[in-house]
């Protein structure tokens, strides 16, 4: 009986080890998507877009959006996405500054000046918001 024991032990050991700690397929997948959202290595609208439909609340990833929107032409979407970040950081002045780049850009002087103080006041002495607020009152002066 001895030897049956001692013949048997490590291949009860092996299943013991294989049953605890066997990834599921869900707890897999869901680690290489956590990799392709490495803020780091991820640059392309789709793929950051299904980031952020994991993670709904992530300001970082709808600034990126906006930003890769903006760069492509699609103003509106990228306004609409600086926007959704607006709504859960209202004072964040990064993305005050981006929309309101954004907006007088597209000619919106007023709603321009209305993000760069909202900028301003919550990054006091931002040079960048201070010349967008600048710029903003002279595109206003001269239409």
């Amino acid at each position: 009986m001895r030897r049956w024991i001692d013949a048997l032990w490590p291949a009860a050991l092996l299943v013991l080890f294989l049953v605890t700690f066997r990834t599921r397929e869900r707890e897999s997948a869901h680690d290489e998507t956590t990799a392709t959202c490495d803020p780091l290595r991820t640059s392309d609208i789709g793929t950051l877009e299904r980031c952020l439909a994991l993670d709904t609340q992530n300001v970082e990833l709808m600034t990126d959006i906006g930003d890769q929107y903006a760069m492509s032409g699609s103003t509106d979407r990228a306004e609409a996405m600086y926007r959704r970040a607006l709504a859960i950081d209202a004072r964040d002045g990064d993305v005050q500054l981006r929309l309101g780049e954004l907006l007088l850009k597209r000619g919106d002087a007023a709603a321009a000046r209305a993000a760069g103080e909202a900028a301003l006041a919550s990054q006091p002495g931002s040079l960048n918001a201070e010349r967008l607020i600048e710029r903003a009152a002279a595109e206003k002066a001269y239409p």
